[in-house]
């Protein structure tokens, strides 16, 4: 189970505490620490996984670790000195060491070495179930030379609150703490390696449980409690743990007793709308299900465990088919040698006649016959050769070593196979008749549902039994808006039309703004466009020399025309637009952006209101329209029905004679 744990302190000098000491017995490699001249090391049993990250600025003989703690001892002259931070952090035991290890990079990368620090990480594993990883920070400002002043603005980040018991937080609300950077951090990870733990920040007190938290036992203690010694961190963690139990079992308790009269609660309105014959059907399956109550989802879930369940049957049955396939061609193997033996044999036995012959007179024809023999015995050799390697194919994949180890597992296999299929044709029995009692179960509670439904409506009071169980569903869903109608389908009519009606003139209100928006912007477009015109009218007219070049110049003369007569009619369309002057259009700006700002979004939320309200009645409608054509259909069949049984009553009774 994945723990949540972040803490952090101050190495510093008035502690009596040294950073080389501190690295060296978290990273578990031997330093020299030159302040001293001494040589400090911490043997571990399980070797930390370690790494430095440095920022971009920072020297290249940062990423040594003796040189770098070293730098920041002889940095720091005064005897009280802060010389690192640190922070210890469990890692999740969900993830594999590597994804651990990204994660406290990502993290360390990301919250502090970004900022300008520098993080000597070193991940102990001592205990398979409490990895964690400690981070040392540097506190000074890096530059190309090495470490300059104090960054006091870092102070924030690692600011402790605990009076106001928030841990460690920012000094800017507008910022995560950095223990919930943590949690952020690790339920990602998790989230990727796809597990369902998952952490979090917050006391117990801010979630709301009732269970008192543990406490944190530290490395002296928990290697105490593992020599056998109890101390007083163990002891409170252990009354702890029996209170947490007893809590755990009385809130057990509680949510079971709410189910369970909640379940009572939801069989009692599910059977106060069942015939008795459903209420048998509903009983059967809950039965068969080991529960009081049962739902539709329950049913869902069992039919589809009982899908796979018939799933297996097939792959078991082929296999079983593909084995006594095995063991027939191995037998058929076997008989084949016999067989083969046996002709062997036969012309063996007619060589030595031959060979025993004395006949002079027959000394060629017998030598003939005897090379027939012999050829026939290498040729039937070869033949049982070649089921003899056969054989030894099967041995292996049917487990066997002799002849009569063969029978033996082929006896074994027959009898296991038929207990096999056997188990496997009850069970597909078993599976129909489960499904069979379900089936019937799930149709008994959408009938009652569908009865249910069907009570608020007067217009399904015949016509219930036509609705579907989906119509249902929607009709329950959209029950409040149909009850603010009477349940009535000629009200919900009228609502889906006023509903409409309304709606148009929304839109057309929304139309209506635009339009003129876009009127006014094409006004301030034309404006704007003239008052570029009249600016090169302007300019010709006070130009000098400009005059007498019309004059001369038929192209320059064309040229003023033109802008004169652009000038014209856009002057005619500001007209036509009814356009009155620059105060004007300003103000219909201002109203236009007023409206904007609160017409706008009022008529958005209310087309938005109707159009919902719109597709909720439309759906009750629908479904309450489905219902009574569906009946009108049922009613016309059962009169058609009756009408041909009629029919075919009055030829009976007519005789043949009349029936021609």
């Amino acid at each position: 189970m994945a723990i949540y744990h972040l803490s952090m302190q101050i190495i510093s000098r008035s502690k009596g505490q040294s950073a080389v000491a501190a690295a060296a017995y978290r990273s578990g490699e031997k330093l020299h620490d030159e302040r001293t001249d001494e040589q400090k090391f911490y043997a571990r049993h399980v070797q930390p996984e370690t790494m430095i990250l440095t920022p971009s600025n920072a020297p290249e003989w940062m990423k040594d670790r003796n040189r770098l703690w070293n730098e920041v001892e002889k940095v720091e002259k005064r005897k009280d000195s802060q010389l690192a931070r640190e922070l210890n952090i469990a890692l999740p035991i969900e993830l594999n060491h590597d994804q651990q290890k990204e994660l406290i990079k990502s993290f360390a990368q990301n919250e502090f070495v970004q900022k300008g620090m520098v993080a000597d990480i070193a991940i102990h594993r001592d205990d398979a179930n409490n990895p964690h990883a400690h981070i040392m920070l540097t506190m000074r400002n890096l530059d190309q030379d090495g470490f300059g002043k104090k960054n006091r603005d870092w102070n924030a980040d690692f600011a402790n609150a605990k009076e106001n018991n928030r841990g460690y937080v920012k000094n800017s609300e507008s910022c995560l703490s950095l223990r919930e950077q943590w949690a952020n951090y690790a339920n990602k990870a998790l989230e990727q390696a796809q597990s369902n733990e998952r952490i979090t920040h917050l006391s117990h007190e801010k979630r709301g449980l009732e269970i008192l938290p543990m406490v944190h036992l530290g490395h002296v203690a928990h290697d105490m409690e593992k020599k056998g010694k109890k101390t007083d961190r163990s002891q409170i963690n252990r009354e702890r743990q029996e209170y947490n139990q007893a809590v755990i079992d009385l809130q057990t308790y509680r949510r079971q007793k709410e189910a369970h009269v909640q379940k009572m609660k939801e069989k009692k309105k599910q059977f106060s709308f069942s015939t008795d014959i459903e209420k048998t059907h509903i009983q059967k399956a809950a039965s068969l299900l080991n529960q009081q109550v049962i739902s539709l989802d329950d049913i869902a879930k069992r039919h589809e465990e009982l899908r796979k369940m018939s799933d297996r049957h097939d792959p078991i049955e082929r296999h079983l088919h593909a084995e006594q396939q095995q063991f027939l061609n191995a037998s058929n193997h076997y008989d084949r040698i016999r067989d083969l033996n046996h002709e062997i044999q036969q012309n063996e036995e007619k060589v030595d006649e031959l060979k025993k012959s004395l006949n002079p007179f027959k000394l060629k024809e017998n030598n003939m016959m005897k090379r027939r023999h012999l050829d026939k015995i290498s040729d039937l050799e070869s033949n049982r050769q070649t089921y003899v390697n056969g054989i030894e194919r099967y041995k292996e994949s049917l487990r066997f070593s002799t002849k009569e180890e063969f029978y033996q597992r082929y006896q074994e296999f027959s009898q296991k196979k038929e207990d096999r299929l056997h188990q496997i044709k009850y069970e597909k029995k078993q599976i129909q008749v489960e499904t069979k009692v379900l089936l019937q179960a799930e149709d008994a509670i959408k009938q009652a549902k569908i009865r249910e439904v069907s009570s608020h409506y007067p217009d399904l009071k015949r016509a219930g039994q036509h609705l579907s169980y989906n119509n249902a569903l929607k009709l329950e869903k959209y029950q409040n808006i149909a009850e603010q109608h009477k349940y009535s389908l000629s009200s919900i009519k009228e609502a889906i039309d006023s509903s409409q009606k309304e709606l148009y003139k929304l839109k057309q209100n929304q139309k209506i703004i635009h339009t003129e928006k876009k009127h006014i912007s094409d006004m301030s477009i034309e404006l704007k466009a003239l008052g570029s015109v009249e600016d090169k009218l302007t300019k010709l007219d006070n130009k000098p020399g400009e005059k007498a070049k019309q004059l001369v110049s038929k192209k320059a003369r064309q040229n003023y025309e033109e802008l004169q007569h652009e000038a014209s009619h856009r002057r005619e369309n500001l007209t036509e637009m009814g356009y009155k002057g620059q105060d004007d259009l300003q103000q219909q700006k201002k109203r236009i952006n007023t409206m904007e700002k609160t017409v706008v979004p009022w008529l958005e939320k209310e087309i938005n209101t109707h159009t919902s309200n719109l597709e909720a009645l439309n759906t009750i409608f629908n479904a309450l329209q489905q219902a009574i054509h569906a009946q009108e259909q049922s009613q016309q069949r059962h009169h058609l029905r009756r009408f041909r049984s009629s029919s075919i009553n009055r030829n009976k009774d007519q005789g043949p004679e009349h029936s021609i």
